[in-house]
């Protein structure tokens, strides 16, 4: 980008974006969980559980002996 500053261009870099967007939020809006797992982005996987409310894996309940088909 190109700024004039007291009658002369100056060349200013501006911050890499997206479509429009911070590459980081981008990448936290789009990114597969297997990329983020593998790029070991935990804190960004961590988000979307808490935002989906995704719950940890829970041990099956056992059967009473009285459920078995045979």
């Amino acid at each position: 980008m190109t700024i004039f500053i007291g009658g002369k261009q100056k060349r200013v870099k501006r911050p890499p974006t997206v479509d429009g967007m911070d590459v980081d939020e981008f990448i936290r809006r789009n990114a597969h969980p297997i990329w983020l797992h593998q790029n070991e982005m935990w804190e960004v996987l961590y988000e979307r559980e808490m935002a989906e409310g995704v719950e940890t894996l829970e041990e099956p309940e056992e059967s009473e002996p009285d459920d078995i088909p045979f």
